[in-house]
């Protein structure tokens, strides 16, 4: 599906094309063949200038329409931050862990029978 709009379009086809990008499903990575509109989520928002024809260009060369390379950047945005948190809770968990290592070592130590 051609998600980009032909040098010298009008505002009116850009809408039209706008218009029915937006009909397209918005749930990442499922066939798209067996998605209706009962299962989808339909969402409006504004764009910075210039941002619609950078995703447009990047859709192109990732041979996706419009809607698909946003919902594959938005999934990858959010998988992105779950992999941020969940490094975040190792961190926390290997930093407790070395604490205890430490606290365990100077137990250990006192334990041990001095040669005198």
């Amino acid at each position: 599906m051609p998600c980009g709009l032909a040098f010298g379009d009008t505002h009116v086809a850009r809408k039209k094309a706008d218009a029915s990008e937006s009909v397209t499903p918005a749930a990442p990575r499922v066939n798209t063949a067996a998605v209706t509109s009962k299962t989808s989520d339909r969402l409006q928002f504004r764009l910075p200038e210039g941002m619609r024809d950078k995703l447009v260009e990047a859709a192109t060369a990732n041979g996706r329409s419009l809607n698909e390379e946003i919902i594959d950047r938005l999934t990858q945005s959010l998988e992105r931050d779950a992999v941020q948190r969940l490094s975040n809770r190792l961190k926390a968990q290997a930093d407790r862990l070395a604490t205890f290592e430490g606290e365990l070592a100077g137990i250990v130590e006192r334990l041990r029978p001095r040669d005198e």
